[in-house]
């Protein structure tokens, strides 16, 4: 890990498997929180509790990725990580929080007042399937695709995170 300890900032410099690791738990944090809401959409009815589940899967998943892969990263390197080692962990597994910026604004505006909490739910859910579509997309223009491609790639990375939400919706 010492020569990528240079580059843990989140721009262009952050080596590749890196940036992979912060797309792959942004796209996992989208699904999760995403088919959770799908789930408990009948069953949550207060803002307050709506917030709480997404404050609550969230914290999970971040604990729970960042926990495996500080765990992974020391069987990898042989010995326990020191503090830059523990920060690019924690800044790889970050991205799963993502996934409850926009959720969360709208469950915000339905305590407000402003639109239904049904309502907050049904625009948080298509929000987040238009978000996995541009994680696609991103990822297809980051990997040096053509536009028409990347758009394929963000319709398949929006149809897979469908499919996936609803199986993981369905089981829960």
């Amino acid at each position: 890990m010492a020569a990528e300890e240079a580059t843990a900032d989140f721009g262009t410099s952050v080596p590749i498997h890196r940036r992979a690791e912060r797309l792959a738990h942004a796209l996992y944090g989208l699904i999760i929180v995403t088919a959770t809401m799908v789930a408990e959409q009948g069953h949550v009815t207060e803002v307050v509790d709506a917030l709480g589940l997404l404050l609550g899967t969230a914290l999970v998943l971040l604990l729970a990725h960042t926990y495996s892969s500080v765990m992974a990263e020391r069987a990898v390197e042989g010995h326990s990580l020191g503090s830059l080692g523990r920060r690019i962990v924690v800044e790889d597994n970050l991205p799963v929080l993502i996934a409850i910026v926009a959720p969360g604004l709208l469950f915000i505006l339905a305590g407000l007042g402003v639109m239904s909490l049904n309502t907050a739910y049904t625009a948080a859910i298509v929000f987040s399937l238009a978000a996995l579509f541009g994680l696609g997309l991103y990822e297809g223009r980051t990997a040096s695709m053509s536009w028409p491609q990347s758009l394929i790639s963000g319709a398949a990375a929006g149809a897979i995170g469908l499919i996936v939400v609803a199986v993981e919706a369905f089981f829960e």
